[in-house]
């Protein structure tokens, strides 16, 4: 068991709606990452979800205690605030989408963490190629600049949070992705110092390995190296509640594990 990361603070956030896709993501962390504390922000749960995630030992349920958001994106990108909520001591945090799975221990943060600010993979496109032109224009951000994704990174403490805040209020609603270009403003906002990593590895998804990876019972590999997350943003169906299900048969079955493992391990705690 990887006992290494205890200061690396796991958070994702979700409402009512995703609350199945939250409860594999959970099962996932507690398979895989259990000494890492792990927060959940929330966007609009019911009462009986509240109470089950405040039942689930090592989780910290962050409530939201802002006026209603218009739209999931922008409680993501409220983060600061739902720390404030936060009895916890950390050194870094992993955002991980909660539509998304781990599949392996992560590796060392602290050491990969060393010296810079964060740990991201860069998307595929640049940010002309992804942001539509009236948000570039408003974020003040290069065509010709990376554009990372917004799905599964690595920050320390101190970094992104209150710009990642102020510039996702000032495009909210427009474009496509306005979240993510915020996201994407902030860090060359402030200049931060980035760790890049392989993708296919790190964070398994439509633009990376979710196709094209191998896959050996509950575990998922890039060029046979581990993947760390598995994140369900495309080839995939959507169940009646939410629950977001990959065409690819193999990579189902490791959904529908962590599934039928969060329901059973809730259902013996009644």
């Amino acid at each position: 068991m990887n006992n290494t990361n205890r200061s690396a603070l796991i958070v994702t956030g979700a409402d009512a709606y995703h609350f199945t896709n939250l409860g594999m993501l959970i099962a996932s962390w507690r398979a895989n990452n259990p000494s890492s504390p792990f927060a959940v922000c929330d966007y609009g749960f019911t009462a009986d979800q509240i109470k089950t995630l405040k039942g689930i030992e090592g989780l910290h349920y962050l409530p939201n205690t802002r006026a209603p958001f218009s739209h999931p994106w922008e409680g993501k990108a409220a983060l600061k605030y739902f720390f404030e909520e936060l009895k916890v001591n950390w050194e870094m945090m992993i955002w991980v989408d909660a539509d998304a799975l781990f599949l392996h221990p992560y590796p060392d943060l602290s050491s990969l963490m060393h010296g810079y600010d964060m740990i991201i993979d860069a998307h595929i496109q640049s940010v002309g190629e992804i942001m539509h032109e009236c948000n570039r224009l408003v974020l003040d951000v290069r065509k010709d600049d990376a554009y990372f994704s917004a799905g599964c990174w690595i920050a320390r403490r101190g970094v992104l949070l209150d710009n990642y805040c102020r510039l996702t209020q000032m495009v909210k609603g427009k474009g496509n992705l306005w979240e993510g270009d915020a996201f994407v403003a902030a860090i060359y906002h402030e200049r931060l110092k980035l760790r890049t990593v392989n993708g296919g590895v790190w964070h398994a998804r439509g633009k990376t390995s979710l196709g094209t990876c191998t896959v050996d019972g509950l575990k998922a590999y890039h060029e046979k190296q581990p993947i760390y997350v598995l994140h369900a943003n495309a080839d995939y169906q959507v169940r009646g509640d939410g629950r977001r299900r990959f065409n690819r048969p193999e990579l189902l079955a490791i959904q529908d594990h962590y599934e039928n493992k969060f329901v059973s391990e809730m259902a013996a705690r009644t």
